[in-house]
């Protein structure tokens, strides 16, 4: 698919339709994208498309043949046209992140008021988040652009190491975040969770994609482990030829959809004791189809019982007077092993529990903030990963490296790293999805990575160190889309 002014389909940036080698930035693009999302922001809350007012930056700011001049000399000729192209935004935020495109007078401040390389194109929403807000820093030379929630961010961002994105790539991150519902927008006046800081702007916890997304992955991972204890022939090792007769089988597996009796990992009145609240987690726990024969999901990992919940961990915690204004959605284990940690697994306020089980966990969520993740989840090992220098982040750095330091970096050992996000370059900082995860899975079973036996996925817990490994490094890392 080529990209095409006249056919939205081609805009985003996919797969199917990567970015464009052209010089400098990619304007035509960038502009059609930032419209795109000017647009959807004036439509959402009720207004008609044909009413949005369309002046452009150049319009609004370059007002005389003096800034004409200066502005010319200033900016990159590519950046120059985007800027006559992308559209004011002529209602109350940008996109959630942003509220709009700096002008004349904000693109070189703060640490970029020197007027080098690197300016402010787009000032961050007054969200709470940090102490010196900044916002999508773009370098006009490189042409590239990554997201600062702090202008300390910078020290990270400017380390020599970390790669930027065209800003066609954001542009699309961003969009994906309202394509998939994480992001909406809302009219005036009606019930929203959002600050006003962000209107018309919207961050739900979670989407009902986010939702589906890790219902399917899931119910994909437990299919194929239960075709492959089924039909051991099916192992799909370097087999291009098995690995699609296992997708075949896994297809017809799932379909038809589970009846209501086949669905659900933990029984509704075990949740409702468990005083598991409304939302991801407890949608997730009764929406999965439900395994036949299988213990293990993942090496040394085993699928929730009943007996988890009755109580689970932190049933009885007590919140303590800080998150007073908390709406808290508690850490929940979810796939475990049998190894209980000697230290306690999480920071303040959950520092005092201890003998808890490794595995992957669902993190503590506060719904009342104003970014929020309630499907991010993190994996607790009981050995360290990462020191070999081979396992990495989703932003392609290395486990325990100081992204701050400006030299060669240095890998550490973590526990609790494999699978985190690194720095997020589109938005603030958050915690791996459920979903994504699953699918890595999923993957690793499909590709014959992980051995299945009688119980499910063998291996047991140390098979994660490969992931600190040349070989295998590469199968145990997430790329995340935002």
């Amino acid at each position: 698919m080529t990209f095409s002014v006249d056919d939205p389909l081609t805009w985003r940036v996919t797969l199917e339709n990567p970015i464009r080698e052209v010089d400098g930035m990619d304007w035509e693009r960038c502009a059609s994208l930032h419209n795109l999302i000017t647009q959807l922001g004036w439509t959402g809350p009720g207004n008609t498309e044909t009413e949005m007012p369309r002046s452009t930056w150049w319009q609004v700011n370059i007002t005389n043949e003096s800034l004409e001049e200066e502005w010319s000399r200033r900016l990159s000729p590519s950046l120059k046209l985007f800027l006559q192209a992308a559209y004011e935004t002529p209602h109350g935020n940008f996109f959630y992140y942003v509220s709009g495109l700096n002008g004349p007078s904000r693109l070189y401040t703060g640490l970029h008021e020197q007027g080098g390389a690197i300016l402010s194109l787009y000032q961050m929403t007054n969200l709470n988040l940090s102490g010196h807000r900044d916002g999508l820093n773009f370098n006009r030379e490189t042409s590239r652009a990554i997201f600062c929630s702090d202008i300390l961010d910078s020290l990270a961002t400017t380390n020599g190491r970390m790669e930027w994105d065209p800003l066609e790539v954001v542009l699309s991150a961003w969009l994906g975040m309202i394509d998939t519902g994480k992001v909406i927008a809302k009219a005036e006046g009606t019930d929203t969770r959002g600050p006003v800081e962000c209107t018309p702007w919207e961050l739900v916890p979670y989407s009902e994609h986010d939702l589906a997304h890790a219902v399917s992955s899931f119910n994909n991972l437990t299919a194929r482990v239960e075709c492959l204890i089924e039909d051991p022939s099916l192992s799909p090792l370097e087999n291009p030829d098995d690995q699609n007769r296992l997708l075949e089988a896994c297809t017809a597996k799932l379909n038809p959809p589970a009846s209501a009796e086949e669905l659900g990992l933990i029984p509704r009145d075990v949740l409702d004791s468990a005083a598991i609240p409304e939302g991801f987690i407890r949608e997730f726990l009764l929406q999965v189809r439900r395994p036949k024969n299988i213990k293990y999901v993942a090496p040394g990992l085993r699928l929730p019982t009943p007996g988890d919940f009755m109580p689970h961990p932190f049933q009885n915690f007590r919140q303590p007077d800080t998150m007073e204004y908390d709406d808290p959605v508690l850490p929940l284990p979810l796939f475990i092993s049998g190894i209980k940690s000697s230290k306690p697994l999480f920071g303040y306020p959950f520092h005092e529990a201890s003998n808890l089980s490794h595995g992957l966990w669902m993190e503590y969520c506060n719904k009342a903030a104003h970014h929020t993740f309630e499907d991010t989840c993190r994996l607790y090992l009981p050995f360290n990963v990462g020191a070999n220098g081979f396992a990495r982040l989703t932003d392609d750095s290395l486990i325990g490296e100081n992204q701050e330091d400006h030299g060669i970096a240095s890998p550490n050992g973590r526990e609790n790293e494999l699978y985190q996000p690194g720095y997020c370059h589109f938005i603030p900082w958050h915690g791996p999805q459920l979903g994504n995860v699953l699918e890595l899975w999923s993957n690793l079973v499909g590709l014959g990575e992980w051995e299945i036996g009688e119980e499910g996925v063998l291996g047991g817990i140390e098979k994660f160190r490969e992931a600190d490994t040349e070989e295998h490094s590469h199968k145990y890392q997430i790329f995340a889309e935002w």
